[in-house]
């Protein structure tokens, strides 16, 4: 009597299952055996099925994201030695490749770089508020402003800069609503420090979008 379907799966489920250490002995051995050949049919198998395992992965990504955040996470500060040092040895012996990239990179997302950059001279002064510094909205609108000075800049054929109203190096908050796109010239004549008055507009301003945010 032929089985059906179910009956095989049913079987060969219960036959992996009693015989787990000997099958993955086997598998063990096998794969030991056939490296190249095992290499060769994965590297085929992933070219001629690129966009389908990029959405797989892409659709496996968005189901566990925060899970997969936490792990990387987790996984990065166990392993920063580790992780540097295969950075570090990955760039010398790709050099070129990884100056293209970055120069493609830059080329692609100015805006970005800008803000990162800006970002990260304010971090070292202490100067990004508190409950702003991991707030994706807020990065999202400090991207928004070094694209709209790209736009700008293009549009008037006159370099523009994105300007602290209040300078960090006065002590001002590295914030969006403290931002305003300016001409170059007029960025580089500007003096380091602001009135009282327009400090105490700003800190206003910020005190109320933080309020807001709370509600």
């Amino acid at each position: 009597m032929a089985w059906t379907k179910e009956e095989r799966a049913a079987y060969n489920k219960a036959y992996r299952k009693a015989n787990k250490e000997k099958l993955d002995a086997k598998d063990k051995a096998y794969r030991k055996a056939n490296k190249e050949k095992i290499a060769a049919r994965n590297k085929a198998y992933r070219k001629a099925n690129k966009e389908k395992i990029a959405a797989s992965n892409k659709a496996r990504y968005q189901a566990n994201r925060e899970v997969l955040l936490d792990w990387q996470k987790a996984y990065a500060a166990a392993n920063k030695e580790k992780i540097a040092a295969r950075n570090k040895a990955y760039k010398e012996a790709n050099k070129e490749k990884v100056t293209a990239y970055k120069k493609s990179w830059f080329e692609a997302n100015k805006e970005k770089a800008f803000a990162a950059n800006a970002k990260r001279r304010a971090a070292k002064r202490k100067q990004i508020p508190v409950h702003l510094r991991d707030c994706p909205h807020e990065k999202k609108r400090l991207v928004e402003i070094y694209k709209l000075r790209n736009i700008i800049s293009e549009a008037t054929g006159v370099q523009h800069h994105v300007d602290h109203m209040w300078p960090l190096a006065d002590g001002g908050p590295h914030w969006s609503g403290n931002l305003q796109v300016i001409p170059a010239e007029e960025n580089w004549s500007k003096s380091a420090s602001v009135c009282e008055d327009t400090k105490a507009t700003i800190i206003k301003s910020l005190y109320t979008f933080e309020s807001e945010r709370s509600i």
